[in-house]
């Protein structure tokens, strides 16, 4: 073990063990002496005494400090600046509210979902509560929750002929885009929340057309570019009872019947805002008008809805790719398209694709998740954005959506066949927007974590570096949790660096035979403060922490295993299982196949593998073995194909059979013959200190990977400057678990609603992408698929074709 990794991981450690971790911190702690003042100390720290009283709310001006009083003062500029801000906000004539909604903050609840429930800013509920400046909103805190004068909606309930109510709504909004603009020029004491209520705008909206605001707060002086918006003249509309049906969604539902999702729940006030709930025989109010016309297109395919799109074949084009991508079976297309039967798919051909109106009269084109993904239309995107985002052309787009022929309009649901859901992130049939979540950092939000690792400092005696290095060096348990931690120091630093305060403590759990210290740990600690724990290593332990944590809906996430029998719904697996790492794999096969031959060498221990890949492939071929560890090459050689490429998939995990396997397969690839190696299943029977790389790099060996290699130059170099020695997969795999973790918890503060919203996340060497699967936990789904080539081990999908 490196004599510096050993040293400074180890100082951090028992540093760490004895005390919580503070990153960023945004303020100074100062015991009064004898004799101090609000005036010496504010110019001790160069800060206003308004911008310290904000902090310390017991303290009054001009009051005479006792000694050892503690005060926070305020340490950069932007906390500074908040007490400035309010007091400039007093100077301006603001709208006042016509009376208050009491509101007691329920568990997980935060400022912004209280402030998209109640329709309001988050500063409208701060302004009302002075102590949300200085602290953060805690569950059982009562907040008066301002109730501003509104344009409403009139509404007016008619009998309809059938006998069921209906009502008739009036609605008056705004136009997406401006339709002029007007410069102001800022006076003295004047913020962008004053100007934004003066010009009745949202702040957000001044921000998009004056973009140095993102980084800089508004000056005298300066100029901006303030929108104006037409106001869009009063539509009728009816409402009519809606009954869910099976397996519809609130994406199919708003994209059937032309509306946004925003507005389903604006006219279902009942529909609950934090999760996506809908269950079938539910009853929703829905526009008459619109259901009718939706309805027409999907049981009678209009004229508006062409029968066949005009596709032009691309190089190596074929029947699976295209029925992935548009879900058309390869005997339809040749049914439509005579000249395909007759001469197969050729590149250049110009061939009918058939679109919904020849398939809306079937009841499998219903516009449910079954059929379809939905994409809800962001602020400001238009045609460019929207081909970009989705991959599809503009006029394909609109096949499937005919309302887009009446414009774009930020909100509208879009449909797209279910086929292209390997194009996309999805979750619940919704394709989510790409989230950069070092750009969405949310600095008022202070995570605390609670890492939980098996040290094992009972047994090292650290005052001790010789005994303790070799204690070290013989423990795997306590090697992992350092090479881990090591990884998690470093994700810390940086992220500091981002502006994140973060409260982090780590906890010893020893022995992983034994849950007795993680319970002590459990017991002394107020679990309930924390908003998430990585941690521990083993699964009986992690299920004692899912366990205590559950009721608490706490996050728990395990740095190494991958899906548990455990039982608790708030355990995140942050290792791919075996079926995620084979399915993947085979997805990367099908999106090459292009009819090669493919053979299977497997054996008896790997019968669910070689079952999977003829379940995927039909036409694969299976070679036996000889004892279950010797390959008849005669038969192999008989099996392969000349003049073309074949795929072999080796499924063992004895190292025996490996090696020979390779080692045949190599002799029977030649230029007449082509071979590429693959296997679903990598474990140590294909370790490259044991297995020829040269051989593995003829073949162009592939395989699914929980990591890939680490090749990023600044970490290694930051790594090896701080420990002394090149990082191993699991300093990786700490840094990147700790930097997914805090980024989310730091755009939102519920790793739960965080992962429904935020596909694939990738950093230093791992990805992630976790799917809930209720009481079993969320997995994670994001993997690798990497290959032997010239050498190197790369990812396949960044391999360059040979010309």
């Amino acid at each position: 073990m490196n004599s510096k990794f050993f040293k400074t991981v180890l100082s951090f450690l028992v540093i760490c063990l004895v005390t919580a971790s503070s990153y960023a911190q945004k303020y100074k702690t100062h015991p009064v002496k004898r004799g101090e003042s609000l005036e010496s100390i504010s110019k001790t720290y160069n800060v206003a005494i308004d911008d310290i009283l904000i902090y310390n709310k017991e303290i009054k001006k001009g009051q005479k400090l006792s000694p050892n009083t503690i005060l926070i003062v305020p340490m950069d500029k932007k906390m500074a600046a908040v007490t400035a801000s309010l007091l400039e906000e007093k100077a301006v004539e603001q709208e006042k509210p016509i009376r208050f909604i009491e509101h007691k903050a329920k568990k997980r609840e935060t400022l912004y979902s209280l402030s998209k429930e109640y329709n309001v800013t988050e500063d409208d509920i701060k302004r009302y509560n002075k102590q949300l400046y200085s602290e953060q909103l805690k569950k059982g805190t009562v907040l008066k929750i301002p109730v501003y004068k509104k344009v409403a909606a009139s509404t007016t309930v008619i009998n309809s002929t059938d006998g069921s109510n209906t009502i008739a709504n009036t609605v008056v909004t705004y136009e997406d885009t401006p339709d002029k603009f007007i410069n102001y020029k800022v006076k003295k004491r004047e913020t962008l929340y004053g100007i934004s209520k003066q010009f009745k705008v949202t702040q957000d909206q001044i921000k998009k057309y004056n973009k140095s605001l993102y980084s800089d707060d508004v000056k005298k002086g300066m100029t901006l570019k303030i929108p104006h918006y037409k106001k869009v003249e009063v539509k009728e509309f009816v409402l009519k009872p809606y009954v869910v049906k099976a397996k519809e969604t609130r994406w199919s539902i708003a994209n059937k019947f032309g509306i946004t999702v925003d507005s389903l729940l604006l006219l279902n006030p009942e529909l609950p805002k934090s999760s996506n709930y809908l269950a079938e025989g539910q009853q929703l109010q829905l526009p008459e008008k619109n259901v009718l016309y939706r309805d027409s297109i999907v049981k009678t395919g209009t004229s508006d809805v062409p029968a066949f799109i005009t596709y032009t074949v691309p190089p190596k084009m074929t029947f699976y790719r295209l029925e992935k991508a548009y879900g058309i079976s390869e005997d339809k297309i040749k049914e439509v398209n005579p000249l395909v039967k007759e001469k197969g798919l050729q590149e250049g051909m110009k061939i009918k694709i058939p679109t919904l109106k020849d398939q809306a009269s079937t009841d499998s084109q219903a516009i449910n998740s079954d059929n379809f993904i939905f994409y809800v239309v962001r602020q400001g995107q238009g045609e460019m954005s929207l081909v970009r985002d989705l991959g599809v052309s503009f006029s394909e787009l609109t096949t499937f959506n005919p309302a887009l022929k009446d414009g774009i309009k930020a909100g509208m649901s879009l449909k797209l066949p279910k086929t292209r859901s390997n194009n996309f992130n999805i979750k619940n049939s919704l394709i989510l927007p790409k989230i950069n979540l070092v750009d969405s950092i949310n600095v008022a939000i202070k995570p605390k974590v609670m890492v939980l690792l098996p040290f094992r400092l009972d047994l090292i005696d650290v005052n001790n570096t010789s005994s303790a290095k070799k204690g070290i060096e013989k423990r795997t348990d306590t090697n992992i949790s350092l090479s881990l931690y090591s990884g998690m120091q470093l994700a810390l630093e940086s992220l500091k660096q981002k502006g994140i305060s973060i409260d982090v403590s780590t906890f010893d759990t020893q022995s992983t035979s034994s849950v007795d210290a993680v319970k002590k740990v459990l017991a002394e600690e107020n679990v309930a403060d924390y908003s998430a724990v990585i941690g521990p290593l083993d699964p009986a332990s992690i299920q004692e922490v899912a366990k205590k944590t559950a009721g608490l809906q706490i996050p728990v996430i395990s740095p190494n295993l991958a899906e548990q029998e455990i039982g608790f719904g708030n355990t995140f697996y942050s290792l791919p299982s075996d079926e995620v790492l084979r399915k993947k794999v085979l997805d990367y096969v099908s999106s090459i196949y292009t009819n090669q031959n493919i053979v299977i060498i497997a054996d008896s221990k790997h019968k669910a593998e070689s079952d999977a890949i003829t379940a995927r492939f039909p036409k694969a071929k299976k070679v036996g073995l000889i004892k279950d560890l010797t390959i008849n090459i005669n038969k192999l050689k008989w099996l392969l194909v000349r003049n073309a490429d074949n795929f072999i998939f080796v499924e063992t995990s004895n190292i025996a059979l490996s090696k020979h396997a390779t080692s045949v397969i190599n002799s029977l690839n030649t230029r007449d013959t082509k071979i590429r190696m693959f296997t679903t299943n990598i474990n140590k029977a294909f370790d490259r200190d044991d297995v020829d790389n040269m051989l593995l790099s003829n073949l162009n060996f592939t395989y699914p990977a929980v990591n890939k290699e680490i090749t990023d130059s600044e970490f290694n170099s930051l790594y090896r400057s701080k420990f002394g020695s090149n990082p191993n997969k699991y300093a990786a795999r700490g840094y990147d678990i700790m930097y997914d973790v805090l980024l989310k918890l730091a755009y939102k503060n519920d790793l739960f609603e965080v992962s429904k919203i935020v596909g694939e996340t990738e950093y230093i060497a791992n990805k992630f992408n976790y799917t809930n699967k209720q009481n079993a936990g969320f997995v994670n789904t994001a993997a690798y698929i990497m290959q032997y080539n010239d050498m190197k081990v790369i990812e396949a999908e960044k391999v360059e074709p040979k010309k």
